[in-house]
């Protein structure tokens, strides 16, 4: 389905013709993530990104950017993670060399200018202070401050006001210098090629310098012996919960049976979850579970936004699914559905030239090899209910617990005491 190529400079080119299509996503992923970053420079993976669409040395301004792109009815985004970042525009098919050219200028000669950076500062702290506001979407960075602790997966992705105030231009140079290079990135093209495509890139990427990029520091295991909770006081309606344990990571062969545990708890409108939280009990409107693997750790997560007067109640809930999973086998029947949920969702999803170049791409720049879907499924259809059982019993241990709660309370006391009973 795929093909892989390596240019001369080493950077790699993943392509997926998909002729029937008359499309074609265009995108650029980089091995580079906010745990990349030390304290003085926390952020500058997030920042960066904004900073490449602010200008290069062939398109100097963001409108011009931005004028050639809706010129032509394509769109363009991007997004940062701990661990990696990407940048894509899709377009019609005939503009495939218009968008290569233009992803290929900002990534290589961003003229990353002093007065855009400080103007962006603003935009940046905005942003900070918007996920502060919403307790749905403040509560990830919460949680994983609370479970990796002062490690770089546990730092705020985008930073804080005071070190993002603190930048220089100095600092986006030796940044990108330290992670933008050949071998720690991949060219991803889905939809409808072109025959040349392979020289299309070669003409616009070649010129990009081979470099050595940086490590990142291994996570840091640190033995928990009970369960850890914390507070985050604001006054809100609802209470927004996660609870969650250290999990397994994008290798370990676990993994499969984590995703399928995930789909069984926690996902879609007849997981175990949502028919006890919200359908029979009318504690939540969201309710769900995750699987989130990290090159040298993860996190499996329940997340409920709950009635502030039945937060206990729907605690100890969702305590008691995820234990159940732990003494009672699985049925087949409920086996079988969630393997074919994961199969659909893979199939609609698969028909996205951004899902593809996502799923492809980052395989890739993580785990420098590529896991296709067909092999990936392959893999959850031979999880066993036994498999699931044994991964909840590993995971859902008392002393191994992560309770993240923003709500309007102070007392721990009863979040401690279903924790431990």
């Amino acid at each position: 389905m795929y093909n892989l190529t390596t240019l001369k400079n080493g950077l790699t080119l993943i392509t997926i013709d998909l002729p029937h299509l008359d499309s074609v996503t265009t995108m650029v992923a980089v091995g580079a993530g906010s745990r990349y970053e030390t304290r003085k420079i926390n952020g500058i993976s997030h920042f960066s990104e904004h900073m490449f669409f602010k200008g290069s040395k062939k398109y100097p301004t963001t409108e011009q950017i931005a004028t050639l792109i809706d010129g032509v009815g394509a769109v363009h985004n991007a997004a940062t993670s701990k661990e990696y970042t990407f940048y894509f525009i899709k377009s019609a098919s005939q503009h495939i060399e218009l968008a290569t050219d233009i992803l290929s200028s900002m990534l290589k000669e961003s003229l990353l200018s002093e007065e855009e950076i400080e103007r962006e500062k603003g935009v940046i702290t905005e942003e900070i202070r918007m996920y502060q506001d919403d307790p749905k979407r403040y509560i990830w960075d919460l949680y994983e401050k609370l479970q990796f602790g002062d490690q770089p997966l546990g730092w705020m992705l985008a930073g804080d006001e005071k070190t993002i105030q603190s930048f220089s231009r100095e600092d986006f140079v030796g940044y990108m210098k330290s992670l933008y290079t050949p071998k720690n990135m991949a060219v991803i093209l889905v939809g409808k090629l072109p025959k040349n495509v392979n020289s299309l890139v070669e003409k616009y990427f070649s010129d990009l310098k081979d470099e050595p990029f940086n490590k990142f520091e291994s996570f840091k295991v640190e033995k928990q012996t009970k369960p850890r909770i914390n507070i985050y006081y604001k006054k809100t309606d609802q209470a927004n919960l996660v609870l969650g344990v250290e999990s397994y990571n994008r290798r370990d062969p676990k993994r499969y049976a984590a995703r399928v545990l995930s789909l069984i708890l926690g996902e879609g409108m007849s997981s175990r979850l949502f028919l006890q939280v919200r359908e029979r009990r009318g504690l939540a409107y969201h309710v769900m579970s995750a699987f989130e693997p990290y090159i040298d750790t993860g996190s499996f997560i329940a997340y409920a936004g709950l009635k502030l007067e039945k937060v206990e109640e729907g605690l100890q809930i969702i305590k008691d699914e995820m234990e159940k999973l732990k003494i009672e086998k699985v049925e087949a029947e409920e086996l079988i559905k969630a393997k074919e949920m994961e199969k659909g969702r893979m199939a609609l999803r698969s028909e996205s030239t951004n899902f593809l170049a996502e799923y492809y791409g980052l395989d890739f720049v993580l785990d420098r090899e590529v896991e296709t879907i067909e092999e990936y499924l392959k893999h959850i259809d031979k999880v066993t209910a036994e498999d699931v059982m044994m991964v909840a019993q590993e995971l859902f241990q008392k002393e191994k617990y992560n309770l993240q709660i923003i709500a309007p309370l102070e007392d721990t006391s009863p979040f401690e005491k279903i924790l431990n009973s």
